[in-house]
């Protein structure tokens, strides 16, 4: 198993000045220790092929891989067009994972109007098709994100369905931890974990043990042991406290159970 450290980690700080991109990245490698990063695209400072090249050497020298590329997409839109805008930004992120060497771009499947969700499915899945083919040229996985908020993927039986409907070996799941919205959320990450090459460890609130209280970590760890999972675990802070001491601390933490479990 390898840790890595999501950008969204630090949006805080990114965006109040106080850490730069750059900064994150030599934080990520230097005061962390991880191995990779996740990319969120749209904290990307620059959106240019010569930017994407210089993370890309960035990363080398730091030791860094790039885990993921993430950017936000959703196909729930309600018209043709609209779909195919969001198809093209996609191609565009493809090109930038390419690039980067990141073997995965995070995608949303989408969060449709109201009322809408059954009708809008079946073309949101012709859109994933599509995107798989350009992705199968990069050689890039694209890997899908279970998303709440009135999204098509509430849960894992939407999500497995999804991959199974889409048919590509290029779409798979981008297993947030914390994402599922069922009654048994283990039980929904344990079928779900076969199919997901990126799995996020979603921290919202660690006790002065230094313990995730909104998740159970020692019964996740156990689950990628049984699994034989061996790709990254993105740590994704979502918290109130100081990113630039929560982090470090949610790192610490995944760290002592990969160790307790040898992965």
């Amino acid at each position: 198993m390898k840790l890595a450290c999501c950008s969204w980690s630090y949006h805080r700080a990114m965006e109040a000045g106080r850490i730069s991109f750059q900064e994150w990245l030599r934080t990520c490698a230097a005061r962390l220790g991880v191995g990779g990063v996740d990319l969120i695209a749209e904290q990307l400072p620059k959106r240019t092929k010569s930017f994407w090249l210089e993370t890309k050497k960035r990363c080398t020298d730091f030791r860094l891989s790039v885990a993921a590329l993430s950017p936000s997409t959703d196909f729930g839109k309600p018209t043709s067009r609209q779909r195919q805008t969001e198809l093209d930004r996609l191609r565009r992120w493809i090109e930038a994972a390419f690039i980067l060497g990141a073997p995965c771009v995070r995608i949303f499947a989408g969060w449709p109007p109201q009322g809408r969700a059954a009708e809008l499915w079946e073309p949101m899945v012709r859109c994933l098709r599509l995107a798989a083919k350009a992705a199968s040229q990069a050689g890039v996985t694209l890997v899908v994100e279970p998303h709440n908020h009135g999204g098509f993927l509430a849960d894992s039986h939407r999500t497995l369905q999804l991959i199974r409907d889409v048919e590509s070996p290029w779409v798979r799941i981008n297993l947030d931890v914390g994402n599922y919205h069922q009654p048994d959320l283990y039980a929904g990450l344990e079928a779900s974990l076969p199919f997901a090459p990126h799995v996020v460890a979603k921290i919202q609130h660690l006790n002065r043990a230094g313990e995730e209280t909104t998740l159970d970590y020692d019964r996740i760890f156990a689950m990628l042991k049984r699994h034989r999972y061996h790709g990254f675990v993105t740590v994704e802070y979502e918290g109130n406290a100081d990113e630039r001491v929560a982090v470090p601390r949610a790192v610490a933490m995944l760290r002592r159970y990969a160790l307790k479990y040898g992965l």
